[in-house]
């Protein structure tokens, strides 16, 4: 699983912004509304007749594939950096 998103916004003027997001911490805050949304989730699995373990299970196994993905947007004198370690 991805333990750390880094974010870099360099904007036309030059100046850069730099962020780095702990994924541990921010899914220990967000735990509250994470459950809301897995109990929302499987209702719509149960209602779309689709597997909601499979769904978790696929779920997971996407989230993990994240690590090492990098992304790179640059428009005009803008560009943004994520970088998923």
């Amino acid at each position: 699983m991805p333990q750390l998103v880094s974010v870099r916004v360099r904007n036309g003027r030059g100046r850069r912004l730099r962020l780095w997001v702990p994924i541990l911490p921010v899914l220990l805050i967000l735990s509250p509304v994470l459950l809301l949304v897995l109990a929302l989730a499987a209702v719509a699995c149960l209602v779309w007749r689709i597997n909601p373990v499979r769904a978790l299970h696929a779920t997971w196994r996407l989230l993990c594939a994240l690590t090492g993905t990098r992304i790179e947007i640059e428009q005009s004198r803008t560009a943004v950096l994520v970088n998923i370690r």
